[in-house]
């Protein structure tokens, strides 16, 4: 009888996630998401449930990529163990790729906000060649250049 355990073999479901919180001992909340379409609208929807997870030697951190395994009952909501570290997170002292990729990501929203616009333009307080974009005056306020356009067509001074 002793052989027939030798025999089976125990698939245990695995995980991949990203920690959450690490500040428990020995312990990490590792959030993992899946995608599922929604019963009633048919759209793919993105679920996250959160995972308890043991960590015995406290290697995991927040921001980290982890693999946890189910094991047994461990604590009242711990039912995972980790089992390995898949990718770390970024490491706090490099702060000039931060900034590069900072500056890259406002140039996109700038450049999506305001479509054939350059920033120089908007800086120089240069009006738009875009006929559906309003005329803005330097400070960005177009009320402000509707109000001056009006003045100088009255030629009045205010």
């Amino acid at each position: 009888m002793t052989g027939v355990k030798d025999q089976v073999q125990i698939k245990r479901k695995t995980k991949v996630g990203r920690v959450v919180s690490d500040k428990m001992d020995k312990t990490i909340v590792v959030s993992v998401e899946r995608l599922a379409r929604h019963p009633l609208y048919k759209r793919v929807i993105r679920l996250t449930t959160k995972f308890k997870a043991h960590d015995e030697l406290n290697d995991a951190h927040t921001g980290d990529t982890v693999m946890i395994e189910e094991s047994r009952p461990l604590s009242a909501t711990k039912r995972w163990r980790l089992v390995e570290v898949v990718a770390r997170a970024g490491t706090h002292g490099l702060t000039s790729e931060i900034v590069a990729e900072e500056e890259a990501t406002t140039e996109a929203i700038h450049s999506a906000a305001h479509p054939g616009r350059t920033r120089d333009d908007a800086a120089a307080g240069v009006a738009s060649t875009d006929p559906a974009e309003p005329e803005t005056g330097a400070d960005g306020d177009a009320d402000a250049a509707d109000a001056a356009a009006a003045d100088a067509a009255e030629g009045g001074s205010a």
